[in-house]
C-alpha cells in the first residue's frame, strides 16, 4: 500500500538507482517528448535562406492576431505540448515543489515553442504563427497541471503508484483520446438522435465487429483492473461505461453502434464471471489481443497490383496524411501496442521478450503491407513498440512495486 511518505522517499530511490541510471530514468521521458516535438515540428528538415533572424521575428510577430487554421490544427497544437508540461514537471518537481516545477514547465514550453516557430520560418513547407505558440503554451500548462494533480497525496493514496499501474492509466487515457476524438460536445438534440440511430438501423458485419469490440473492451477492463485498486472495480465499471457512451452521444462526429454496445456488455459479463481467476485469465487475454492487433494491421486482405516500397522514415504517414486521421491513428496505435505490451508482461513474459515479440510481429505485419492495397508499409509501428517499451521500463524503474508486507 502506498503511504503518504511515498514522495519523500523518491530521492532515496534515485540514489538507489545510481547517479547515471537515476538521471537517465528521470530525464528520459522529457528528452523523448522534446525529440518527438522537434521531429514533428521541423520534418522533413528542408531549410532554406528565408532572411535574417530579425525577418523571422517580424514575420512571426505579424501573425499575433491570426486564428488557428482549423479546429483540428487548434486541438493538435494544444495536445501536442501536454506531454512536455507533464514531463518537465515530473522531472524537476520534488516533494512540496511541484508548483515551482509547473512554472518552469510553462516557461520552458513557451520558449521551446517560440524557438521552433522561428525555425519554421526557414523550413520549406512550414508556416509559423503565434497562435501555435499560444496553444502550445496552454498545452504545456495543462500538462503541468496534470502532473501536479498526480502528485497530490489524496489521489496517490487511492491509485496504485507502481509502474505498471501508471502505464495502464496512461493507456486508458489514450483509449479515450482514440475513441472520443474530436472531443467537442454539442447541444443539438437532433445530433443526439442521429448518434443513436446506428444502434437500431446499421448493425453492419455484426458478429465480427462484436467479437472485435468485446476483445477491446476486455482489454480496457484488464487495464482498469491493473491501473486502479480492484476493490470496488466491479461497481465502478458500469457507470464508467455508461459515461463513455453518453460522451459519444454528445460529441460531434461520434455515434453509438450495436457492436460497440454489445461488446461492452459481453466484456463486462465475462469479467464478472472470471474476476476471481483474473490472473489466470490474463494469459488467454494477451494472446487474443495479439491476434486482434495482427488482424487490425493486415485486414482486409486486398492485394495491391504491385508491391510498394518499404518506408524507413519514422512516422512518415503521420506527417503526410490528414491531420484528423493522423490523430486518431496515433492514439489507436498507442493504445493497441501499449496494451498488448502490458498484457504480455502480465501474462508472464519478461519486458525485453515482450518488446521483442511485439516489435517482430509488427515489423512482419508492416512488411506484409508492401503487398496490400491502401496500407502504409513503414518502420513506424515497430518503432512505436520499442518506444512504449522504453516508457514502460522507465516507469517500472522510477516507480517500483512496493515490497510485499
Amino acid at each position: 500500500m502506498v503511504t503518504p511518505d511515498f514522495f519523500k522517499q523518491r530521492p532515496n530511490r534515485e540514489r538507489a538507482l545510481g547517479g547515471f541510471w537515476g538521471g537517465l530514468v528521470r530525464f528520459a521521458p522529457l528528452l523523448i517528448v522534446m525529440g518527438v516535438i522537434v521531429y514533428g515540428s521541423l520534418y522533413p528538415f528542408v531549410f532554406h535562406d528565408a532572411g535574417s533572424l530579425t525577418d523571422a521575428i517580424a514575420s512571426l510577430a505579424g501573425t499575433w492576431d491570426h486564428p488557428p487554421q482549423s479546429r483540428g490544427d487548434m486541438l493538435a497544437n494544444l495536445l501536442f505540448y501536454v506531454p512536455l508540461g507533464f514531463a518537465v514537471t515530473q522531472a524537476f518537481g520534488r516533494a512540496g515543489a511541484k508548483s515551482s516545477a509547473a512554472i518552469m514547465a510553462f516557461a520552458l514550453g513557451a520558449a521551446f515553442s517560440l524557438c521552433l516557430e522561428l525555425l519554421q520560418f526557414y523550413e520549406s513547407g512550414r508556416f509559423s504563427a503565434l497562435s501555435d505558440v499560444y496553444l502550445n503554451s496552454a498545452g504545456t500548462a495543462l500538462g503541468a497541471a496534470l502532473a501536479c494533480m498526480a502528485g497530490e497525496r489524496r489521489l496517490n493514496l487511492s491509485w496504485p503508484l507502481e509502474g505498471a499501474a501508471v502505464f495502464a492509466r496512461i493507456l486508458l487515457l489514450a483509449w479515450l483520446a482514440w475513441r472520443l476524438f474530436p472531443y467537442v460536445p454539442t447541444v443539438d438534440l437532433h445530433k443526439y438522435w442521429y448518434s443513436l440511430q446506428p444502434l437500431f438501423h446499421d448493425p453492419g458485419n455484426a458478429l465480427g465487429e462484436i467479437c472485435r469490440d468485446t476483445i477491446l473492451w476486455l482489454s480496457v477492463i484488464c487495464l482498469a483492473r491493473i491501473g486502479f485498486s480492484p476493490k470496488n472495480l466491479a461497481g465502478f465499471l458500469l457507470p464508467a461505461i455508461l459515461c463513455f457512451f453518453a460522451a459519444k452521444i454528445v460529441i460531434i462526429g461520434q455515434y453509438v453502434g450495436l457492436p460497440d454496445v454489445a461488446g461492452a456488455v459481453l466484456a463486462l459479463a465475462l469479467y464478472l464471471s472470471v474476476r476471481r481467476w483474473f490472473d489466470a485469465a490474463i494469459v488467454p487475454m494477451a494472446f487474443l489481443f495479439l491476434a486482434l492487433v495482427v488482424h487490425t494491421r493486415i485486414m482486409p486482405l486486398q492485394w495491391a497490383p504491385e508491391p510498394k516500397p518499404f518506408q524507413w522514415i519514422p512516422f512518415f504517414s503521420f506527417l503526410h496524411g490528414s491531420l484528423q486521421f493522423n490523430i486518431i491513428a496515433f492514439w489507436q496505435k498507442f493504445y493497441l501496442y501499449g496494451a498488448l505490451l502490458l498484457l504480455l508482461v502480465k501474462a508472464g513474459m519478461r519486458l525485453s521478450v515482450a518488446v521483442a515479440v511485439e516489435g517482430a510481429v509488427l515489423l512482419a505485419a508492416s512488411v506484409a503491407q508492401i503487398f496490400l492495397l491502401g496500407r502504409s508499409a513503414e518502420i513506424t509501428d515497430a518503432l512505436m513498440a520499442l518506444i512504449l517499451g522504453l516508457v514502460y521500463w522507465g516507469l517500472r524503474r522510477w516507480l517500483p512495486a512496493p515490497a510485499p508486507a
